[in-house]
């Protein structure tokens, strides 16, 4: 369940993969009245567990990192997925293969963000900036969807094009043969056939609802809720 895993934007530090500051950082785990499991670090009143500390300066795991960004940016995927008619289970692999949902990844040769725009895409689709993860997921969402068509429904086609470049994949008439484009090819729709997790079906039945504390902390959930300060 969504409403299980809430990630607190008091964990802004962590999301984002930046180091902790200070001698060390405790990121500490709570239930809420509400039942709704609550990870932070900041402080909080009355019982708390640690869940991980960490030194100073010490980035957080990936493990950490994946599984925070990956359900931070679920609502943003999923209105990608609805505004261009692409299954978010399919974008989501993308995601997955091209940053490991980092929105700060660059690539050495310059690729930015969670799909790893190049700047002519973004300029193409008129991002200005490629680390704002709605606006990084919204082209690379809509520069999926203009494969897709371009080759007629075919994900093989569509993600070559989208890592080896268009003029490729017209070079070699279909998947180039660069080792690294095929391992991308496979790897995506290998994750993608497997994985129901996120598919169409699955989430058409979740409805994620964003609130904002008092405290300016940013709840994502599947469930609604009420209280003071919450909006």
């Amino acid at each position: 369940m969504v409403g299980q895993n809430i990630f607190r934007a008091a964990m802004t530090v962590c999301l984002f993969g930046f180091a902790v500051p200070g001698a060390s950082a405790d990121i500490v785990k709570f239930v809420d009245e509400e039942g709704v499991l609550n990870f932070t670090d900041r402080g909080v009143p009355g019982n708390r567990e640690v869940f991980m500390r960490i030194r100073a300066h010490a980035p957080l795991p990936p493990t950490l990192l994946y599984e925070s960004n990956r359900h931070r940016y679920l609502p943003l995927i999923h209105a990608a997925a609805v505004e261009h008619g692409i299954d978010p289970g399919f974008i989501s692999c993308v995601i997955e293969a091209e940053s490991g949902f980092n929105p700060g990844a660059v690539s050495r040769s310059g690729a930015r963000g969670l799909m790893q725009l190049m700047p002519s895409t973004a300029m193409r689709y008129g991002v200005d900036n490629p680390f704002n993860p709605e606006a990084n997921i919204h082209c690379g969402t809509r520069h999926l969807k203009s494969l897709l068509k371009k080759y007629q429904g075919s994900m093989k086609l569509a993600l070559a094009a989208y890592n080896a470049g268009e003029d490729a994949v017209s070079k070699y008439n279909g998947v180039p043969p660069f080792r690294e484009t095929r391992e991308y090819v496979s790897k995506i729709l290998h994750n993608y056939n497997k994985s129901t997790a996120l598919s169409g079906d699955a989430m058409a039945k979740i409805r994620i609802y964003r609130y904002t504390a008092s405290d300016g902390s940013i709840l994502l959930t599947d469930t609604p809720r009420t209280g003071k300060g919450l909006n």
